[in-house]
């Protein structure tokens, strides 16, 4: 009789696995919202064909679960019934690729977020009112990586809603993405982004020219200033030995990286550290002599 019961809470174990998740929502033919029945809690699965012919209340396939997004704010699930279906079926079909993409779990924030920005992004297009992006050129050399998928994400857009996802869009989806990545607030993302893009603006002003995005001094000048900020931030110094050489063989540089320390501290309230301004000079010197020498071509 004791091995009977020990049988039957067996089976019944493997069915519960089995049968973990039942299912509350279906957004689309690959995702659903359920209910954990180990937990209680409710989550979003992601995975092909997983809400084919799905009804709530019916129990899911666990081989079909590619991805299970959980949340500590119970608000964010709350939130995601807020939006249009279809919306957040393409929202967590993108954040599934993003994360499988990268390798790494994403802030939870960019469920709502991203959900948002899409929604508000397809009405925009819908009345042909295009919202510019001043700092695309940035965020493909800073935030490649978020850039190269944020097109991925925008192809699965277009391919649901038969509609063209302009490159301006695309930088803000990549904006959504490293956000998510580092567990920094959005608001934080723009706020580097568009001091970096001022900070162009003033050597491009000093050096009386127009810097050649493609160039690879150029690239290189930015990664520096958005991790230049972040060291900044974070009050995390670093070392330059070339401090003394810079300042006394590249002086109209060295100067002109002061005016971009001068900005730091007024947006900041931070002084960046000589040895920073020391690295600015020296990318900005680069810059000048590539000036230079399409001059003398």
């Amino acid at each position: 009789m004791r091995e009977l019961k020990s049988e039957i809470d067996s089976r019944a174990m493997e069915d519960f696995i089995v049968h973990r998740f039942r299912i509350i929502k279906v957004f689309n033919n690959n995702v659903i919202m359920a209910k954990d029945r180990l937990n209680q809690k409710e989550v979003v699965l992601v995975g092909k064909g997983l809400g084919f012919d799905a009804k709530p209340g019916g129990m899911v396939d666990n081989e079909k679960i590619e991805k299970v997004f959980s949340f500590v704010d119970k608000n964010k699930l709350e939130q995601l019934n807020n939006f249009n279906e279809d919306i957040i079926g393409v929202t967590e079909e993108i954040i599934s690729m993003v994360s499988k993409e990268l390798q790494e779990p994403l802030n939870e924030h960019i469920h709502v977020a991203l959900a948002d920005h899409i929604g508000f992004t397809l009405e925009r297009l819908k009345t042909g009112l295009e919202i510019t992006n001043p700092f695309i050129e940035e965020i493909e050399a800073l935030y490649s990586r978020e850039y190269e998928l944020a097109c991925q994400a925008a192809e699965m857009i277009e391919e649901k809603f038969e509609t063209n996802i302009p490159d301006g869009e695309k930088g803000f989806i990549a904006m959504h993405i490293h956000s998510s990545r580092i567990n920094r607030d959005l608001a934080k993302t723009v706020e580097n982004t568009t001091m970096i893009n001022k900070m162009v603006e003033i050597v491009e002003g000093e050096l009386n020219a127009k810097l050649n995005r493609q160039d690879a001094n150029y690239a290189r000048l930015l990664v520096h200033l958005r991790f230049a900020l972040d060291r900044i931030n974070s009050n995390t110094t670093i070392k330059n030995p070339l401090l003394k050489k810079i300042k006394s063989e590249f002086a109209d540089s060295y100067s002109i990286a002061n005016k971009l320390a001068e900005y730091i501290r007024e947006r900041l309230g931070k002084s960046p550290p000589e040895d920073e301004i020391g690295y600015l000079a020296l990318h900005i010197q680069r810059i000048k002599d590539s000036l230079n020498e399409l001059d003398k071509n």
